[in-house]
């Protein structure tokens, strides 16, 4: 994938080291935990959860009943806090 291919403006100079699409609970917590290893990594995401609707969260160590755009917010949050770039999109 080269810098041209990708949203403009989002930050990234040159090749990342991890592409994640989706950017969901499991997605960003991958591109967390690339990121903390001290990779560079683009999260595509196209705003379009699965479990949005859901009233909560279950299951999810830490989360429990928290509403699906909630723990996004906190995902994101920590993934960008390591570098994380996220641009809205879909890939094909």
């Amino acid at each position: 994938m080269t810098q041209e291919a990708l949203t403009p403006g989002i930050g990234l100079v040159g090749p990342v080291d991890l592409v994640v699409v989706g950017g969901g609970p499991a997605g960003l917590s991958a591109a967390k935990i690339a990121a903390r290893s001290r990779r560079s990594v683009l999260v595509i995401d196209a705003g379009r959860p699965r479990n949005g609707p859901a009233a909560g969260v279950h299951n999810y160590l830490y989360a429990e009943g928290v509403a699906p755009a909630r723990l996004e917010e906190i995902g994101r949050a920590e993934a960008t806090s390591y570098g994380v770039e996220v641009c809205a999109g879909r890939a094909a």
